[in-house]
């Protein structure tokens, strides 16, 4: 109960001296400060109270020291925890006052030697000075202290000792004295100590997640470096095989991705330059407004191709001003490029700049109707190495685009933050100080400046390879939010699979669900649905439970791999991949399926199973054998009635089950029936008309050749 009384008073008291922005170290310092302060003020009550008991006659010696020093206290006690800006200053002016009042008061009572103990007090004053943490504060006090112990020795010749300190009085408050002030020192010491491990504990969480973030870092930039070098190794072989056919657009699209690395490798240069404090800034004075204006024209072309209609917005007349233009051109696309990234077909991404003469302030704000971001994230998104997971329907990027637009925002002297509603929109806002000292100087030859992900869109694709039209080749369905992967793909697979290609998990999934493809081939880091999250629905759902996954990843590491196989994937192939090894992968899961039509293809009673891997087939085919042993003898039932009965589509059990079996409903349908009429031949005395009628056969002579057909002997001969 203590224990939860100590700690209601210690928030109490970080609420006090707390205020926004308030970092944790900051508000140790207070709260310590704030806390010896009241110790003092309860100290001079419990001094007062000792004069009244044992020395009520000489009380009036303290009036003029005792009520001074609790005036001072509590005008600290109430004005220090508002204190934000001058802290340092007004606690050195505080504790400078308190140890010349009582220099005073020593004088008063006839030196060191008969002031009842308060040259301890001197020492306390100087020593609560150490949670500042200032050397120079705490040296300082020191001084002070040292020239009060020596004024007190020197000026003792002079000094009368008051008739009412008595040895005995003397001696008693002496005593509660140095209590008092041994318990205040004990206190700072305790403090600063518990500070110090508070801070240690603090800086190891905060190296474990700068830890936690690097290794995120780097596993995002391991995917973001992987897809492009798949694609340029692959364009590189088909250009070696064929350079006739794959030498113009092979070489185009290894240019592409070629900046598409270097991009990042440049993002990261450039924090890594903020950092160690070796990034210039050449300012030059020019007309902001359009310069902004032809900023925003780059990404007329990006937005016009996703149907998403981009404006700018200024005053409309000239603002010159000091900027950097190489600079504001990063910050810049970077938050148009997000604002696209993140904004649906039929939005609008806004572009508004507005100077503020008043504050000589000039404001830029990029703004969209997309899918706003979480509260959780909003605080965070500016943090390096911080990637939203799962908020949009764009996976590209590295965590680094925000991260380097706060960096040079900063640099610059701006500020910048962000307003978000999910489902409504975000706003960025970014602010630059107004100043014109720079050189006049007119902008031209800029060159525009692409994210990573608009190299990406702005990708030629003029020509898609052919695929394959044998319908009697397996479907193999590729979920690849990298078109340049997904074209390098069907152009070494067109000619053993027929080819279908989904953008991202979400619709690869109902791809699947409509096509029932003979394989998957997925990568794991997409939009709207990752690859993980695909493979557990296909592998829990009874249409797709049966589809080998083939999971092609950056994700290398072991963990990804185990996590993968974990998963249900029936392989996992790390880019760049080698290609006679995905075409050896693919060719054995496809004979898999021969073990699966082996099994399903009789109407006995399944096999052990030596593995779990097939529960979800066999619960589908005892779940199919037993709708349609119940309607055995209904001529009338079909196959629309037991898609009724399963509760799936025409479409999805014809090719689930065909898929499976390697066989169509109707041919396993008169398989169960030849079966039961053999069953029934077998072990009852029905005749043969009887036995065809039971078993759901109207047509008897259709009955006997199929029979016949099925087990080499006639009905008649059978019961014989």
């Amino acid at each position: 109960m203590e224990t939860t009384r100590f700690q209601k008073l210690d928030l109490w008291a970080e609420r006090l001296v707390s205020f926004p922005g308030c970092d944790q170290k900051t508000l140790n310092i207070r709260k310590t400060m704030w806390i010896a302060t009241v110790f003092g003020q309860v100290h001079v009550i419990l001094h007062t109270a000792a004069f009244l008991i044992f020395a009520p006659q000489s009380l009036h010696l303290l009036i003029n020291y005792g009520y001074k020093l609790l005036i001072i206290i509590g005008f600290t006690l109430f004005v220090a925890p508002k204190l934000i800006r001058g802290f340092n200053l007004y606690f050195v002016s505080y504790l400078t006052v308190l140890l010349l009042l009582t220099f005073y008061t020593i004088l008063k009572l006839g030196g060191i030697a008969t002031s009842c103990g308060l040259i301890f007090a001197c020492l306390a004053f100087v020593l609560s000075s150490v949670p500042l943490q200032n050397k120079k504060i705490t040296a300082f006090l020191f001084l002070i202290f040292t020239i009060i112990v020596v004024l007190s020795g020197l000026l003792v010749p002079w000094l009368t000792v008051p008739k009412e300190i008595t040895p005995r009085i003397n001696a008693i408050v002496f005593v509660m004295n140095t209590l008092s002030m041994s318990l205040l020192i004990f206190y700072l010491t305790i403090s600063f100590f518990s500070q110090q491990s508070h801070v240690e504990k603090l800086e190891a969480d905060k190296l474990k997640e700068l830890n936690e973030a690097k290794n995120k870092l780097f596993t995002n930039i391991t995917h973001e470096f992987r897809t492009p070098l798949t694609v340029i190794q692959g364009m590189t072989e088909l250009i070696e095989k064929n350079p006739e056919e794959w030498l113009g657009e092979g070489t185009q699209k290894i240019r592409n991705n070629s900046h598409i690395l270097l991009s990042l490798v440049n993002q990261m240069l450039d924090l890594s330059k903020i950092e160690t404090g070796v990034m210039p800034v050449h300012r030059v004075q020019s007309d902001i407004c359009a310069y902004i204006g032809y900023i925003a024209g780059l990404f007329r072309s990006v937005a016009d191709s996703r149907r998403i209609r981009l404006v700018a917005e200024t005053s409309g007349e000239k603002f010159m001003m000091d900027f950097d233009a190489d600079k504001l051109l990063h910050i810049l696309s970077n938050l148009i490029s997000n604002a696209l990234k993140f904004t649906p077909e039929g939005g609008l991404v806004s572009v508004v700049a507005f100077p503020d003469e008043a504050k000589k302030m000039f404001t830029l704000r990029v703004e969209d109707n997309g899918i706003g971001i979480n509260s959780d994230h909003l605080p965070h998104i500016f943090d390096r190495f911080y990637k939203v997971e799962n908020n949009s329907g764009n996976p590209d990027g590295t965590g680094l685009g925000l991260a380097l637009s706060k960096e040079l925002t900063g640099l610059l002297g701006g500020t910048i933050s962000a307003e978000s509603l999910p489902g409504k929109g975000t706003t960025i806002f970014v602010s630059l100080p107004v100043t014109r000292d720079a050189a006049l100087e007119e902008l031209s030859g800029i060159t525009p400046f692409k994210t990573p992900s608009e190299i990406k869109k702005n990708s030629t694709h003029e020509k898609h390879p052919v695929q394959a039209t044998d319908n009697t080749l397996p479907v193999l369905l590729i979920v690849e939010d990298s078109r340049d992967v997904a074209d390098y793909l069907t152009v070494i697979l067109k000619n053993e699979y027929r080819i279908e290609w989904a953008e991202n998990g979400k619709s690869g999934f109902e791809r699947a669900l409509n096509l029932i493809p003979d394989i998957v081939l997925s990568d794991v880091m997409m939009p709207e649905m990752d690859g993980i999250e695909l493979l557990g629905k296909l592998k829990n759902d009874i249409r797709t439970s049966h589809i080998p996954v083939v999971i092609l990843t950056a994700k290398a590491d072991v963990a990804s791999r185990l996590s993968g196989l974990e998963s249900g994937a029936d392989a996992y192939l790390a880019k760049p991949f080698d290609e006679k090894e995905l075409h050896i992968v693919l060719k054995n899961l496809i004979g898999i399926r021969k073990k699966l039509h082996e099994r399903y293809a009789s109407p006995d009673k399944f096999p052990p199973l030596p593995e779990n891997g097939y529960k979800i087939e066999d619960a589908f085919m005892e779940k199919v054998r037993h709708v349609l042993e119940a309607n055995l003898d209904d001529d009338e039932f079909g196959i629309t009635q037991l898609c009724r009965e399963l509760a799936v589509s025409r479409t999805q059990l014809y090719r689930k089950f065909k898929s499976v079996s390697n066989q169509s409903i109707a041919d396993y349908f008169k398989l169960l029936r030849l079966f039961k009429s053999k069953s029934l031949l077998s072990t009852t005395k029905m005749n043969v008309t009887e036995v065809a009628f039971a078993s759901g056969f109207k047509n008897l002579s259709y009955f006997s050749r199929e029979f016949t057909h099925q087990f080499g002997k006639s009905p008649k001969e059978f019961r014989n």
